[in-house]
């Protein structure tokens, strides 16, 4: 582990609350805004970040009118605050401005996640020299690094992802350290700890099988093959799966009663080196050009595995705790925007055509969703206003004055009514994409769940309407695997787009992000923001040769 700061050195820490200290006193940071702000610099330290980005990270879908100025305000409370006896613009300032964005200087081993990533990487190194005992040691030191949730307080995409992503690095730790107890023997003190963690991460299989090892080694196999029960009917209710190969392999190896790490092992040997490059292709080599001679509906296409190549300037091992920063797009991906002239074009239809209108967007926001729901609103909506009609022609005794008759005040109570419920039921409508709260949270879920593990999510189908699975996913497309028809079914995708995408992802690779399908220019923006919340996009990792109907200029070639 790095030598401790100097009691007078400005310190960091995002595993918990994002802090900045001064020797031991924590720095005011003023306002949230400010404190997420230098969170989104400290996420990136030592490499500029655009405007843009923090700006998205710290405002999301809701972004200020001038956001420039006020994440240059908000950077210059926090120079105030972080530097106060050094003069503005001077030389060597903590956040400066370069051309590409603005920069947080940090010394070295100033921030925890910094130092946690540093403790792993000496762990890694000592579990190499056999030593076992000090690995461990080096572990629990870092991992007492944390103080709780990773970014406690932020939210937002950017947030979530890189708490997700601290928070998946600290599991691992812990199955690392939990790994080396075991083999040290030590199952008995170790049962207490791995309870306690089951109960934190619920979906670490690694934790799970550990504890069922340590009840076993410590005689209690009933316990261990409880532990395992609760963990099956634990996946089959919350995903409707199977625990995976490691705990069915734990739990066969409990029923036959045979010991683990009966003889020294390294519970490590495949998991924490980093992985080598892939060779690149000669210089004179052109890759190989899918040509389409005929698309049909259901293409599927194979998609070339593609490995991002470690970074140097991280710690050996980080790669292996998931640490390695992936590596910039090309272009900055669009900022996600809400329909507003949708919005405006379903409330006021019903007003300017007084109510004659009411049906109408219903009618196409059914043909572009296809959803037969909103056919049967539209049809609601024009038998009320036929219904509204006769009861303003009606007559029965015509009045001996100009006053209306009361079914002729009904009638235009009606129209007014309809004007009302359609134009704000319009407006709610196309403000959402056509979902419902529990296919949000089934999506979510999902998410989750592949972000996890997305091997398993594969081969459960998450993305796939086109496979027979048990999983609801609440409607999620993975636009790596999914066939063309299937892609040709969202809503505002005509079939020629859903083939380019197809023809796109085998020449081109899979896409990393749902916004790849903009900058690789085969979605127009607009489409791309309504169907976000659908879209997900699974690595892809199989091999083979292209499907039926499709023919390479080269033939001979290796795919992927």
């Amino acid at each position: 582990m790095p030598d401790p700061q100097p009691d007078t050195a400005l310190r960091f820490e995002i595993l918990g609350g994002v802090r900045a200290l001064r020797g031991d006193a924590p720095v005011d940071l003023g306002p949230a805004k400010q404190r997420a702000v230098l969170a989104v610099l400290l996420l990136h330290a030592g490499r500029p970040v655009p405007t843009h980005q923090i700006v998205d990270a710290v405002w999301g879908e809701e972004p200020p009118e001038n956001g420039a100025n006020v994440v240059q305000k908000y950077v210059a409370g926090l120079r105030r605050v972080l530097e106060p006896q050094r003069s503005p613009r001077s030389p060597g300032e903590l956040i400066a401005l370069t051309t590409g964005g603005y920069v947080l200087r940090v010394e070295a081993g100033a921030l925890d996640a910094e130092r946690f990533e540093a403790g792993l990487a000496q762990a890694s190194a000592e579990r190499r020299a056999g030593q076992l005992a000090e690995a461990a040691d080096t572990l629990r030191r870092a991992l007492s690094l944390w103080q709780g949730e990773a970014l406690a307080g932020l939210t937002g995409p950017a947030f979530d992802s890189a708490r997700h992503r601290l928070t998946d690095a600290r599991a691992t730790a812990w199955e690392k350290w939990a790994d080396i107890e075991l083999a040290r023997g030590n199952h008995t003190g170790l049962m207490p700890d791995l309870a306690r963690l089951v109960e934190q991460f619920p979906l670490r299989e690694g934790l799970r099988a550990q504890l069922m090892i340590a009840l076993h080694q410590g005689g209690r196999q009933a316990e261990a093959l409880a532990a395992f029960r609760d963990a099956r009917a634990y996946f089959l209710e919350e995903f409707g799966v199977e625990p995976g190969e490691r705990m069915q392999e734990t739990h066969r190896r409990i029923l036959r009663g045979e010991p683990f790490y009966s003889e020294p092992v390294d519970p490590w040997s495949d998991s924490d080196e980093l992985p080598a490059p892939e060779t690149p292709p000669p210089a004179a080599a052109t890759p190989p050009v899918y040509v389409q001679q005929y698309v049909p509906p259901d293409v599927t296409a194979v998609v070339p595995e593609q490995r991002p190549a470690p970074a140097a300037s991280f710690p050996a091992g980080a790669a292996a705790w998931g640490l390695a920063p992936p590596a910039p797009p090309a272009y900055a991906p669009p900022r996600r925007r809400f329909p507003v002239g949708e919005v405006i074009l379903a409330a006021v239809l019903p007003v300017i055509i007084c109510s004659f209108g009411s049906w109408i967007y219903f009618v196409y926001a059914g043909v572009r969703r296809r959803d037969q729901r909103q056919f049967l609103a539209a049809l609601g909506y024009a038998g009320l206003f036929v219904l509204a009609v006769v009861l303003a022609t009606l007559d029965p005794s015509p009045p001996e004055n100009n006053d209306l008759n009361p079914t002729e005040w009904l009638a235009f109570a009606l129209f007014a009514g309809i004007t009302v419920a359609s134009a704000v039921h319009g407006a709610v409508l196309a403000s959402h994409p056509g979902d419902s709260p529990r296919a949000r949270g089934l999506r979510d879920q999902a998410r989750q769940f592949a972000a996890f593990d997305p091997q398993r999510a594969r081969t459960l189908g998450i993305g796939r309407p086109d496979l027979m699975r048990a999983f609801d996913d609440g409607g999620l497309v993975d636009v790596n695997h999914v066939p063309g028809n299937e892609l040709a079914r969202l809503p505002g995708v005509s079939s020629a787009e859903a083939h380019g995408i197809v023809i796109d992802r085998l020449n081109r690779g899979p896409y990393a992000q749902p916004e790849d399908l903009v900058i690789r220019g085969v979605l127009p923006m607009r489409t791309v923001n309504r169907l976000s919340s659908r879209l997900i996009c699974l690595p892809g990792t199989t091999h083979g040769t292209p499907p039926h109907g499709w023919s390479s200029a080269y033939p001979s070639a290796h795919y992927g």
